[in-house]
């Protein structure tokens, strides 16, 4: 048994030959399932794909309810994302925009979008599916999560550091694109004759973070750890148990860290929550009631920073079922008055978006095709589909760009193993009948656990 556990392959493995290069592909283009997987480090998976002049209206008006510019200084505290077109829950294309948005605004941390006026951070959010996160304290739990997985709250360290006056301006200048392996490095500041301790730079930070009102634990984890997501994680966040944030009743998230992030200089957090349906349909009613209840008291007038402040704004992604089960708890905690989830004011506050059209589907396969093209001479050509297949495709699939894709990954597979030499309408109308990509509905997506297993009793 032992050696079969150590055990190496003898043989090395032989890489496959190519069977896509016939169509001049280094692969098949298109993603073979109809979303997104963000830490993919595969292009066709991770979202990375994409064509901003497909979602302009909705860039257009993400960036009006909730990022501040000189023309528009007063942004929403509560924004959503939802797509009407199609009642399609998934495939949508809602979490490569979303990607999208995060990237713009990390990019050059706002100065663009904002005019220079703003220095702002974007989150990503995206709950794991089984109900996990029925209560607001594992809502916050999983934004801070995100907060120290991008390297946000590490930014906020280096960018404490560079203000704080110990470091020489010769040595801010040689910071570098790279911050992680310069100012969020400790070796290297050492090695540029910076003292971090016993009244040098982590000292300073304390001393600075401890003035603010913020707990002495987190000071100190912060002065010590938080230039590293790595360290600060394993020494301090990891340590956190469920009773910890239980206890804690979002003041990390909503106090102490907005008063940290306003000390580095950012002016504004943009919190984008994907897939909403992993916590809305698991909680009771008593749960939903008081989840809405938390997002009024912490986001629009509550006695905490981030509502003095009004320092996050928070992008829900709703479906329109969800939007059903929320409503009643959302007006009965007036959270209406402030972000209108239904109504006629609804889309004061929503980002709607739109189906795909021919203008726009070709565009997008274009560049899944020129994404895995050999030859550069084949790219901006729609080989081997002509205009007619990706109609019929669009028109089969509903419009939806996921299962639109995902019918061409199956088109481009059937192609290959039916020795098929051009993808036309008819072809694609072959592959749908018998492979037709089925987008889940409601019930399908979501796993409602019957009322017999829902925990009633509103505890913690």
């Amino acid at each position: 048994m032992t050696n079969d556990l150590f055990r190496k392959p003898t043989v090395p493995l032989e890489p496959k030959p190519n069977k896509y290069e016939r169509f001049g592909f280094t692969r098949n283009p298109f993603p073979a399932k109809p979303s997104v997987i963000i830490d993919s480090p595969d292009p066709v998976e991770n979202g990375s794909i994409y064509l901003p002049a497909l979602r302009e209206n909705e860039q257009n008006r993400f960036e009006e309810l909730l990022i501040p510019n000189p023309d528009r200084p007063q942004v929403r505290p509560i924004a959503f994302l939802m797509d009407y077109a199609t009642r399609r829950g998934r495939g949508i294309g809602k979490t490569a925009f979303l990607y999208h948005q995060c990237e713009r605004i990390m990019q050059d941390l706002g100065n663009e979008l904002s005019g220079g006026t703003q220095v702002i951070f974007a989150a990503y959010v995206l709950p794991v599916a089984g109900g996990k996160y029925r209560k607001f304290w594992q809502f916050s739990r999983i934004i801070v999560d995100a907060l120290v997985k991008n390297e946000i709250i590490a930014k906020a360290i280096w960018r404490l550091r560079a203000f704080s006056g110990v470091i020489p301006d010769e040595v801010l200048s040689e910071v570098g694109t790279e911050p992680h392996r310069t100012i969020g490095n400790n070796q290297w500041l050492e090695d540029q004759g910076i003292s971090l301790i016993l009244g040098g730079l982590e000292r300073t930070i304390q001393t600075q973070l401890s003035g603010l009102g913020i707990r002495d634990d987190l000071v100190d984890a912060l002065a010590q750890f938080g230039h590293s997501a790595t360290d600060f994680r394993r020494y301090y966040l990891d340590n956190l148990s469920d009773y910890y944030w239980r206890r804690d009743d979002g003041r990390l998230l909503f106090d102490d860290l907005v008063k940290v992030f306003a000390a580095s200089g950012f002016t504004k957090g943009v919190i984008l929550a994907d897939e909403i349906e992993k916590i809305v349909p698991y909680q009771n009613t008593e749960e939903r009631r008081a989840f809405t209840e938390s997002l009024r008291y912490f986001f629009i007038d509550g006695p905490c920073e981030n509502a003095r402040l009004s320092f996050y704004g928070l992008l829900l992604t709703i479906h329109p079922y969800l939007q059903e089960l929320l409503t009643p708890h959302w007006e009965a905690s007036g959270l209406d008055r402030f972000a209108a989830l239904s109504r006629e004011l609804a889309s004061e506050y929503t980002v709607y978006f739109e189906p795909l059209t021919e203008g726009t589907a070709i565009p997008l396969a274009t560049a899944y095709l020129d994404e895995s093209r050999i030859s550069d001479d084949q790219k901006g050509t729609l080989e081997p589909f002509d205009a007619d297949a990706l109609e019929e495709a669009l028109l089969l699939t509903g419009r939806v760009p996921g299962r639109f894709l995902t019918l061409l990954n199956n088109s481009v597979e059937k192609a290959i193993q039916e020795e098929w030499q051009k993808i036309g309408a008819d072809q694609i109308r072959t592959v749908a009948q018998a492979r037709a990509p089925k987008e889940p509905d409601q019930n399908d997506t979501i796993e409602v656990l019957p009322p017999t297993q829902v925990d009633l009793s509103g505890s913690k």
